[in-house]
């Protein structure tokens, strides 16, 4: 019988073995890794009159995955809270030195009642990432699906929100 030392030592060797793996480029992106990185954005939005600041991270890998991390997540009047996002992304290609981006991203309605409805969002954005100032604008659509939806449906279950944002690409100082 092999001991619990033998088997911890065994199952770290094992570990060991494997190399690190770096994420493969994707070739939808190829034209555009300047544009790799995390953003931290802004937008303004008013809602009943007031004007309220929101704050979101956008990362975008070489892989062509994204993520998406939104201050509102705690839900805003007339919204649930909902959960951070995730997808994928692509190069549209470059205009006036700018990278010309596509991301596409989904996340879910969160609730404590199990009984409200839950959804999906499906939230597009076109943005230009700057590579000589690390600048970043755009539009988002977000648009509402049913929580069972194909990830292509057209069939939303409320009228879609879109605004505008700014942003700026996070740099680690030396």
């Amino acid at each position: 019988m092999i001991s619990t030392k033998a088997l911890v030592s065994l199952a770290a060797l094992s570990i060991a073995s494997f190399p690190a793996q770096a994420e493969e480029i994707s070739p939808d992106i190829g034209g555009c890794l300047s544009a790799v990185g995390t953003y931290l954005t802004k937008r303004v939005v008013k809602i009943k009159e007031k004007t309220r600041v929101d704050r979101g991270l956008i990362a975008l890998t070489n892989g062509g995955h994204a993520f998406v991390t939104d201050s509102a997540e705690g839900g805003v009047a007339g919204y649930q809270p909902f959960s951070d996002g995730r997808g994928s992304w692509r190069c549209l290609g470059h205009t006036d030195g700018k990278a010309k981006l596509k991301i596409v991203m989904f996340d879910f309605t969160t609730s404590p009642n199990a009984d409200d409805n839950r959804y999906m969002a499906r939230i597009t954005t076109l943005a230009d990432a700057n590579p000589e100032n690390g600048d970043v604008t755009g539009s988002t659509t977000v648009e509402f699906l049913s929580i069972d939806a194909a990830p292509d449906s057209t069939e939303t279950v409320r009228d879609p929100v879109s605004y505008d944002f700014t942003g700026v690409r996070l740099q680690i100082s030396e």
